[in-house]
């Protein structure tokens, strides 16, 4: 018989950018596939349990409190699993996360280790072996670990563009453009389907043969893709060779397929960690209209990648060449450098 494989338990509360960081660890973790991989999608209290149960956090890890999170058939589950590092990302992980290590820890034959991506929100940071923070105020602090990139899929994940390109049907010499578009929140706007319309017709005039992959998001609206393919239309942008998905109106692609096969990415400013993916994945990157970010966070964090020459913001109304702003960019190589970070404060591989 095989010997059975320890497990690294992934918490999530199905958001996918709290997922694609949790898959980054998961894949830090688990380069030389010594671990098996579960994942569990966590009951998430009311609001107001919620708030009683972080306030109580602060007095004892009352492992009573799992009965909110998991049901009884996953913690049997999870309980017969030989658990050897919980991982989750975003706060409504926090709590199970912390609780689930105390409830393994009483049977563990051996030490469980449990690394979290998120902001504490009041949780204390010594209920886990490592906190994840891209804020550098935070380095020094106990349990925290300090790195300027979010871990995310494109983290460790062996995934090169030769590969991306034979998934895409693209050929090996072909010059690829990817476009991300994702969507206006409250605090941050991505622009008109006009100005991306003339970004895409700037695009065009300077790169004539260029293969073009354009993706829009699950927040993106029908009529903004619906307008931004009508003026693309009128201005011939796209090509035959040119993969454009819109996923408002029921398309989707692999979006690790489109920024692997890359050159370089335009990506539109409301996300984060799709910028995180990017950077990650060695690519360089290009901001799109970065004048409408309310967000005090993003905004510095784009500052701050942007100082450090990761990223270059492009403002399709100033004459500033394209390649002028790319040449300015220096990719780095972050997957090693993010390990070695981990590494100092968990036992790795241990």
């Amino acid at each position: 018989m095989l010997n059975k494989k320890t497990v690294i338990l992934a918490l999530t509360d199905g958001k996918a950018g709290h997922e694609t960081q949790t898959q980054g660890l998961i894949q830090i973790l688990n380069q030389h596939q010594q671990y098996d991989v579960e994942w569990v999608v966590l009951k998430l209290p009311s609001k107001l349990s919620f708030k009683i149960i972080r306030f109580l956090l602060k007095f004892s890890l009352n492992t009573i409190w799992l009965k909110y999170f998991f049901d009884l058939e996953q913690l049997f589950k999870i309980s017969n699993s030989d658990v050897r590092y919980i991982v989750s990302a975003g706060g409504n992980t926090l709590v199970a996360n912390a609780l689930l290590k105390k409830y393994l820890s009483i049977t563990a034959q051996y030490p469980i280790q449990n690394i979290v991506a998120s902001s504490l929100r009041g949780v204390y940071a010594h209920y886990f072996d490592a906190v994840l923070t891209i804020h550098a105020e935070q380095q020094n602090l106990p349990h925290y670990v300090y790195y300027p990139i979010a871990p995310n899929k494109m983290t460790a994940s062996g995934f090169n563009q030769e590969q991306a390109r034979k998934n895409l049907g693209i050929l090996d010499q072909a010059f690829v453009i990817t476009v991300l578009i994702g969507a206006d929140t409250k605090t941050v706007k991505i622009g008109s389907s006009q100005k991306w319309a003339k970004a895409l017709s700037q695009i065009r005039q300077n790169y004539p043969t260029a293969q073009l992959l354009l993706s829009s998001s699950r927040r993106s609206s029908i009529e903004f893709e619906k307008d931004l393919n009508r003026y693309a239309e009128e201005k011939c942008i796209f090509q035959n060779s040119d993969q454009i998905v819109w996923v408002a109106q029921g398309q989707n692609c692999e979006i690790k397929d489109f920024i692997q096969a890359a050159n370089w990415v335009l990506v539109s400013p409301d996300s984060t960690s799709m910028v995180a993916e990017v950077i990650m994945a060695e690519k360089k990157v290009l901001i799109f209209d970065s004048s409408n970010i309310l967000d005090k966070n993003i905004k510095k964090q784009l500052a701050f990648l942007e100082l450090d020459k990761q990223l270059a913001f492009w403002d399709v109304e100033k004459d500033i060449p394209i390649q002028f702003l790319l040449n300015n960019i220096h990719l780095k190589s972050h997957n090693l450098k993010l390990q070695k970070v981990l590494q100092k404060k968990i036992n790795f591989f241990g």
